[in-house]
């Protein structure tokens, strides 16, 4: 079945979204599966080696066009956000994050080969909990908006 991740990254607020790898996977059993829009998406891995020795027809594209052939997904990930990277460098950023989501490598992948080490909160597990708490811990004049006399109350 064919795959593909976007390596986006962020330089600063800007999304840099001209990489793309694309693969074939000859064994479903390694990864975690998530359908959305009707289509399937690699979400997690259960076994690393597994997913990387199944892994074929491996090639990363920029702006849909072939850059690359890989043998090896792990080289095709580094070479990947490396390139994506230095594009974001070149820009003068001084934050440089990758994306996480739908269509992006997991973030074990992701903390695996990106070329810095990073520093992110993960999602939280009970979201409801998480978002009780910011409601609860926001001053209530910044939840408060008045009409003033310009706008148009709906």
């Amino acid at each position: 079945m064919e795959f593909f991740f976007f390596l986006d990254v962020y330089a600063d607020r800007q999304l840099i979204d001209y990489y793309i790898l694309s693969f074939r996977l000859g064994n479903l059993k390694s990864v975690h599966l998530k359908e959305w829009s009707g289509k399937s998406y690699i979400v997690g891995i259960k076994d690393w080696d597994r997913f990387k020795k199944t892994t074929y027809d491996i090639v990363l594209y920029e702006l849909g066009d072939e850059i690359e052939r890989f043998d090896d997904i792990e080289t095709a990930f580094r070479e990947g956000y490396k390139i994506a990277y230095k594009e974001a460098s070149r820009r003068g950023a001084r934050k440089i994050l990758p994306a996480i989501g739908y269509g992006n490598p997991p973030v074990e992948v992701v903390e695996r080969f990106f070329p810095v080490e990073l520093e992110f909160d993960r999602f939280p597990d009970d979201i409801d909990a998480f978002l009780e708490e910011i409601v609860r811990n926001t001053p209530k004049e910044v939840t408060k908006r008045g009409i003033e006399d310009d706008e148009i109350s709906f």
